[in-house]
């Protein structure tokens, strides 16, 4: 009886962990998520999209914020669809005052939304998990000087999101015309 119960445990597969890293204590994750990716709040510069991205090098529909920011990447496993991941957020949102600011489900986000949000370096970190496909949804959510930014996709195999947290914010200075 011993050896069965130990053959069960040793089969049983190992629960998820979280890489280093932490949640937002303004933002619970999504049940089962566990971080993949992680930077503390820091002093920084954020584009945040407030509207279709067709060209991530264009200026329009995008806000340049500075404040702390949090970026936070998570992974669900099995895939749950974005559309219930959104729900969520959505309800917790609204629940804590936040308004939205923006939202599109797939083309509607433009073809250039997952490329400014997690290639460009302008919001993401660099090397930060991603995946680019039409079933992508993003939510911006403002309350007073806090922003919100959620890119949420799936995989056959996975969900992930990509979180960024604005504390703080300010409109940043844009850099003089020719340099950076």
């Amino acid at each position: 009886m011993i050896g069965a119960a130990l053959l069960v445990v040793a089969a049983a597969p190992a629960a998820a962990q979280d890489r280093e890293g932490e949640d937002h204590p303004l933002l619970p994750r999504y049940p089962g998520a566990v971080i993949d990716d992680y930077r503390a709040p820091s002093l920084d510069e954020i584009t945040i999209p407030t509207g279709q991205i067709t060209s991530q090098d264009a200026a329009g529909n995008r806000q340049l914020l500075e404040g702390q920011v949090t970026h936070i990447g998570y992974r669900v496993e099995p895939a749950v669809a974005p559309l219930q991941i959104q729900r969520y957020y959505a309800d917790r949102l609204a629940k804590d005052g936040f308004q939205t600011v923006f939202s599109c489900t797939g083309p509607a986000c433009g073809r250039d939304m997952g490329a400014l949000i997690l290639n460009s370096g302008k919001v993401a970190p660099v090397g930060f998990d991603g995946l680019f496909n039409d079933r992508i949804r993003v939510v911006v959510a403002k309350r007073g000087g806090t922003w919100v930014l959620l890119h949420i996709a799936d995989a056959s195999d996975r969900s992930i999101i990509y979180e960024a947290v604005v504390e703080d914010a300010k409109a940043a200075e844009a850099p003089p015309a020719g340099g950076e």
